[in-house]
């Protein structure tokens, strides 16, 4: 019979056989094993691309002077001008949509913007860019209702007058608007006319008669309804030489005193991220075209000498 210390000897070599035995591996194990080891060691090889590879990237854009070709974006930022028609300003089927259009569109150009002009009544084109649907618009006074809304540009397009156009057998004086009481005026609707007017029309409204358009003022003035009519005098010739017949074009002509004068600017958004940069391109863009002369040749385009009848 075993004593106690030979039992606990028995069963220690017991447990250790039991042991070794719950510690072989067999093939299986020993494959998988090995496949795990395989897929660790490959999978610290990508861990390693991950991190030299964008220190690649980064030596590119330092060291060669920009991101790969592959990545490069060359494409000319492109600017969505929104305009009224105001011709021989701007208009959508005039040469270059208007020698004004043609200033602004060289000017961006000059720095690298092209421009892309659509064409809306001007109460809607001002309200648009006011709310960033598009990026600007042009012609506008730069006032300082405007400057809230938009950034203004430095200089003006052009240098515009408005004046008197009256029927040329009917003559008149005046030094001040109270002068003109008793004729009747015509007023184009959708314009913004100065605080004189608007006080004035006030206190007589009967002074006043709005139309449509400025053609419609025409035929108006040509027919004895109005009296006079405001308007750009550039742009009143304009429609006059392309619009009437020869024999109306006569009876009409503009008043030699000045009622105003006019300098549209460039507005662009606040409501569009960039746009004050944008203008200061602009503004840098429209200083070299005057510079060069080019400015001097496209405004030749305003004048009556360069307009034909359709």
């Amino acid at each position: 019979m075993r004593g106690p210390e030979q039992l606990r000897s028995s069963m220690r070599a017991f447990l250790s056989v039991k042991t070794a035995a719950f510690h072989r591996i067999s093939p299986v194990e020993a494959s998988l094993k090995r496949n795990s080891c395989k897929r660790a060691k490959a999978w610290r090889k990508r861990r390693l691309w991950f991190v030299v590879l964008p220190l690649v990237l980064a030596w590119q854009v330092i060291f060669a002077g920009g991101y790969p070709a592959a990545a490069a974006n060359t494409s000319p930022v492109v600017l969505r001008l929104a305009s009224g028609e105001w011709p021989p300003y701007t208009g959508k089927d005039l040469p270059h949509q208007g020698c004004d259009s043609q200033v602004v569109a060289e000017a961006f150009a000059l720095e690298g913007i092209r421009v892309e002009y659509t064409f809306l009544p001007w109460a809607r084109a001002f309200l648009l860019s006011k709310n960033g649907v598009m990026d600007g618009t042009v012609e506008w006074a730069g006032n300082d209702d405007q400057r809230a809304s938009h950034f203004i540009s430095k200089d003006y397009i052009s240098a515009q007058q408005w004046v008197f156009f009256h029927r040329a057998n009917r003559s008149f004086s005046w030094k001040i608007l109270d002068d003109l009481s008793g004729l009747t005026i015509g007023l184009t609707i959708g314009y913004i006319y100065s605080d004189i007017f608007i006080e004035m029309q006030r206190r007589n409204p009967r002074m006043f008669a709005e139309a449509a358009s400025d053609l419609l003022n025409f035929r108006k003035l040509l027919n004895g309804r109005i009296d006079l009519l405001p308007l750009e005098r550039a742009v009143g010739q304009y429609l006059i030489r392309t619009e009437l017949n020869e024999n109306e074009q006569a009876q009409l002509t503009a008043d030699s005193r000045p009622l105003a004068d006019f300098h549209p600017r460039v507005l662009l958004s606040r409501a569009v991220a960039g746009n004050e940069e944008r203008m200061h391109a602009f503004d840098r863009g429209l200083q070299r075209l005057k510079k060069s002369g080019r400015y001097q040749e496209i405004m030749a385009g305003c004048t009556p000498a360069a307009w034909s009848k359709p």
